[in-house]
Formats: structure tokens, sequence, C-alpha cells
């Protein structure tokens, strides 16, 4: 985005999709930003009067076929468009047949999915240095599930094929919709396993681990639904390398974040590290881990409609603007 004297003025932002839970929790957080501002937010109905060249960015907190619609339009119009759906995500092996297999939809515009900028904060400036006009902004639990991993294999700590991911989350990850699985009477007191093997994450964490790691896992991955709104608790489980124990833990959790505010990690003997409570409302990411013999056990929890959404987008926003990461969500409180 044209930067002219960002940090004194604000910059011109519309959302799409507003009325979702992310949408909703995109809006409230940018209400607050003091440098962005909503001057317009558009739905089904009125999308098509967006004229994309009088906004900085376009937020697109839409379903993937919504966003395949509209995204090309946006972008040769000029615009930044953030996507919080699956649309982009997915960069690696054949576009056609990932997008079929995990998405089920006939990806549209497979050139933009080559150009997109997977925005994984604090990873992000690993992938392009560059400002980018598409940013993918990654699903919840790719979200957390990564940021436990990649530390892990980018020294490399843990083998490979050891990789196990127990993946929990509240009911709002699955969206607005009228499904019966998620009326209260059928998750009230369960935990239930879903898509299980098939959740349309698992390439995009395997993916972005190789690209980011030069490294393979093909991990066993299962997906939960929790009786609760909002929250991801992701537990990834590994065998160590010889040699390597928890103090070189702490130290890749260390090297990976001390720059990063929005991750705090530790041993598990901190509970609230563990405690979905003490994360949603909040744009962190709390990782905590326990090493027993050779084997380790990382649990990282979020907020899958803030770190795992509408706040990591914001997150994109603020690179896209050259301002510090944290920008417009340091106020955010805990929902205890």
């Amino acid at each position: 985005m044209q930067n002219t004297s960002v940090r004194a003025s604000k910059f011109s932002v519309a959302v799409v999709g507003g009325t979702g839970y992310s949408g909703q929790e995109l809006i409230r957080l940018l209400k607050h930003h003091p440098h962005a501002e909503v001057t317009g937010s558009f739905n089904s109905t009125n999308v098509r009067e967006l004229k994309a060249r009088d906004y900085h960015a376009i937020f697109l907190a839409t379903p993937l076929e919504t966003s395949l619609a509209l995204a090309p339009e946006f972008l040769k119009q000029g615009a930044h468009v953030i996507d919080l759906s699956g649309a982009f995500r997915l960069p690696v092996g054949q576009i056609t047949a990932n997008y079929q297999t995990w998405y089920k939809v006939e990806h549209s515009a497979p050139e933009l999915v080559m150009q997109a900028h997977y925005g994984l904060v604090p990873w992000k400036k690993a992938l392009s240095p560059k400002t980018p006009q598409l940013v993918a902004n990654p699903g919840c639990y790719a979200s957390a599930v990564l940021l436990a991993l990649l530390p892990l294999l980018q020294h490399p700590l843990i083998r490979p094929e050891s990789v196990v991911i127990d993946a929990k989350s509240g009911t709002t990850g699955a969206g607005k919709k009228a499904e019966e699985a998620l009326l209260f009477s059928e998750v009230d007191g369960e935990c239930l396993p879903y898509k299980i093997g098939t959740h349309q994450h698992l390439p995009e964490i395997t993916q972005w681990c190789q690209l980011l790691t030069q490294t393979k896992i093909d991990p066993i991955f299962t997906t939960h639904l929790l009786p609760t709104r909002r929250g991801i608790i992701a537990g990834v489980y590994a065998r160590l390398l010889p040699g390597k124990g928890l103090s070189d833990v702490q130290t890749a959790f260390h090297e990976a974040y001390h720059s990063y505010p929005l991750v705090q990690h530790g041993e598990t003997s901190n509970k609230k590290l563990l405690s979905l409570k003490s994360v949603v409302g909040t744009a962190m990411t709390h990782i905590a881990y326990q090493v027993t013999g050779d084997k380790l056990h990382v649990f990282a929890t979020l907020d899958n409609l803030l770190k795992g959404a509408a706040s990591q987008a914001i997150e994109n926003f603020n690179a896209l603007a050259d301002l510090p990461v944290n920008t417009g969500l340091t106020h955010l409180e805990a929902l205890t």
C-alpha cells in the first residue's frame, strides 16, 4: 500500500462478509485500529457496488467460492486483498487436484494461488520480503499447529515421521450456518471427532512445513468439536531426535518468537498456557511443552476467531501498512 505519513493518518478499508463470526470480529477490531477506517461494509446483496480502487485494502471474510469470484476483480483494480477463506492457501503441487480433493471445488484462478502470500505471522517474512497484493490468511487449525511445529522442524529437533496432531475447536470454527451437528443439543456434553483424516487444513500444514523448513511430514491429524463457542487447543506429539531435550525445545521457541509479542511459550507447569479461557478473546497464541524421555508433547491454544482469523488478518494489514505487528490488538483481553 502506498504510505503517505501512515502513522499520522488512516487507511481506508472495506470488509466483505461482515455478518459472519470472523467478519464481525474483524469489523470490531478495525473500529479500534488507530490507522484503519472501515469506510465500506459489503455483503452478497451489495458487493457489486464495491469499487476496489477506493480502498487501500479489502478484507474478504467470505466463503471460498465467494472469494474466488471477487478477489480477481479487486486485484485487477489495484487493491490489496486479505482473504480469510481457504481460496489461496495451497500453492504447492497440482492446484486443481488439491482444491478438488480438499475443498471440493473447481479452482477458477490457479494463477492467483501461485501469486498469493501465505500470511502466517510471524513466519511471513521468511516467505516474501516484498509487499504482496494478495494475502491468504491461514486456517485456524493450521495457525495453531504450524506455530507449534515449525520451530521444532526448523532446528531440527524431532523425527518427522513420528508427528501426531490432535486438535479441538469451538463451534464457531464451522462458521455461521444452520446444521444439525452444530445445534446446542448435539454438541453439549460431547467432544466429537470430525473430518477424520480429511480436514482441509491438513495439506495446508504439510505443504507449508515443507516450504518453510524443507522437511516433509505426513502426520496423523484428527480434529474434534468442543462444546464451546470459540477457542482451539492443538496437541502436537513427536519423538525427539537423539541427544535433544527440553533445553533445545526452549531454545527453538525462543529463537522463533522472542521478537514476536503475540506468542507466549513455556513448560506445561504453567497452566495458563494450557487454558482456553486465558487466550480466548485475545490475539495471543500460547504454546506449552513437556519432554518425557524422547517423547515431546506440545500444546498450542488460540482464539479461532482472532489469531485463527480476524486478528491475524489485522496483523497482515499491519505488515502491508508497515506498522508494528500488534497495532490495534493490544487492548484485547481474555474473555474469562
